[in-house]
C-alpha cells in the first residue's frame, strides 16, 4: 500500500549484466580474486562462539531453576572471629524472646503465709469499721511495677455469719463486686467449680472470669478467684489474681504458684 498523502516513487531501471561497449576487457592472466576463502573462516568462528555462549547461558538457567533455595555458593564471607548465622526463610515468624523465670518472696502475717513475685509491691489495705463489722481480719494487695497485675486476699471470720458453702459465698461476692465497681463491664464468668487444691476438710471453690475494667491502663482483664472456708477453725478467705487478658497463659504458672502456697496460720 502507498501512503495516500505521497505520490508513488518511481523505481530505477535495473542495471544490465552486460558490460558497456566502451569498457576495456579484463586483462588476461589477472582474474579477480574470489572473496569466499578469505571471509568464510572468521565468520564460522564467530558463529561457533555465539552458539557456545547461548548453550552455556541456557544450561546455567536450567541449573538455577532445578537447584533448591540456598544450595548455591555463599555470596558473602563472614567476618573473622564471628560465626556465620543461618539465614531464616523470608516467611519465618521472628522468635519471641523467652521470659525470665519468676523469683518469689515469702509473705506472712498473723494469719497468712504465701509466696508472691519478688518485684511486686506489698500494700496493706486498712480495715475500716465497716469491714470489721463484716468480720474482715486482714486485707492485702500485691502489685506489679507496671500496676497492671494484682494479687489480693482477704481473711475473714465466720463467727456470727449465716452458714453457707464456698460457692454461695462466691456468688454473693460476685454480685457485690459488680454492684460496687461501676467501671466494670462485659463481665463473663467462664467457670465456677469446687477447688480440690484446698486443704482436706476445707470447703473451697474457684471462679474464672473475664471482664473490661475502665480503671485499668489495660482494660481487658482475666481473673481467677478462690473462696475457701475452714468451718471448724471459724475462718475463711478469698484470694484473687487479676492480670491483662492477653497475658493469661504467661501468668498461669505464677497464679498456680501463688494459690498453692497460700495457707492460713491457725
Amino acid at each position: 500500500m502507498h501512503d495516500p498523502g505521497h505520490a508513488p516513487q518511481r523505481q530505477a531501471p535495473a542495471e544490465s549484466n552486460d558490460a558497456p561497449s566502451g569498457a576495456a576487457p579484463p586483462r588476461p592472466g589477472h582474474p579477480p580474486r574470489p572473496a569466499g576463502p578469505r571471509t568464510r573462516g572468521p565468520l564460522l568462528v564467530g558463529l561457533s562462539l555465539v552458539c557456545t555462549l547461548v548453550v552455556a547461558a541456557a544450561g546455567l538457567a536450567l541449573v538455577q531453576r532445578l537447584s533448591p533455595p540456598g544450595s548455591g555458593p555463599a555470596t558473602a564471607a563472614s567476618a573473622p572471629g564471628k560465626a556465620t548465622e543461618p539465614e531464616q526463610p523470608a516467611d519465618a515468624a521472628p522468635t519471641e524472646p523467652s521470659h525470665a523465670p519468676v523469683e518469689y518472696s515469702d509473705f506472712s502475717d498473723d494469719g497468712v503465709v504465701m509466696r508472691y513475685p519478688r518485684e511486686w509491691a506489698t500494700v496493706y489495705v486498712i480495715v475500716d469499721a465497716t469491714a470489721e463489722d463484716s468480720g474482715v481480719l486482714s486485707n492485702y494487695e500485691f502489685c506489679s511495677p507496671s500496676g497492671d497485675h494484682r494479687i489480693s486476699f482477704t481473711v475473714f471470720s465466720l463467727e456470727g455469719l449465716r452458714p453457707r458453702t464456698a460457692r454461695e459465698y462466691q456468688r454473693d461476692a460476685e454480685t457485690v463486686f459488680l454492684m460496687e465497681e461501676p467501671n466494670v463491664s462485659d463481665w463473663r464468668r467462664l467457670a465456677l467449680e469446687d477447688d480440690p487444691s484446698a486443704p482436706s476438710g476445707w470447703d473451697a471453690s474457684r471462679m474464672e472470669a473475664t471482664y473490661r475494667g475502665g480503671d485499668w491502663a489495660r482494660p481487658d482483664r482475666w481473673m481467677l478467684w478462690r473462696y475457701a472456708l475452714a468451718t471448724e477453725e471459724g475462718r475463711g478467705y478469698h484470694l484473687r489474681f487479676d492480670v491483662p487478658a492477653s497475658e493469661q497463659e504467661e501468668y498461669a504458672p505464677v497464679v498456680e504458684e501463688v494459690f498453692d502456697s497460700f495457707e492460713l496460720v491457725l
